[in-house]
């Protein structure tokens, strides 16, 4: 039996974070990608560090919120 594998297109981890940050919200499909962009590298620069903390930051907050 084949296991199905969901195939996400890559983007910018800074065009997904600041998508994410500027509409205050983050839905299922915005977490998947984030995760499948941060995953795929294998370090972060500085300044992606800088977004993964404000979204985190943001999350723990309630500044941005998880929609469906």
């Amino acid at each position: 039996m084949k296991s199905t594998q969901v195939c996400f297109p890559k983007f910018p981890i800074q065009q997904i974070a600041q998508r994410i940050i500027g509409m205050r919200q983050i839905t299922r499909i915005d977490q998947r990608l984030f995760m499948s962009a941060l995953l795929s590298k294998h370090s972060l620069s500085l300044e992606e560090q800088d977004l993964v903390e404000k979204i985190y930051q943001g999350l723990s907050r309630g500044w941005i919120r998880v929609v469906e």
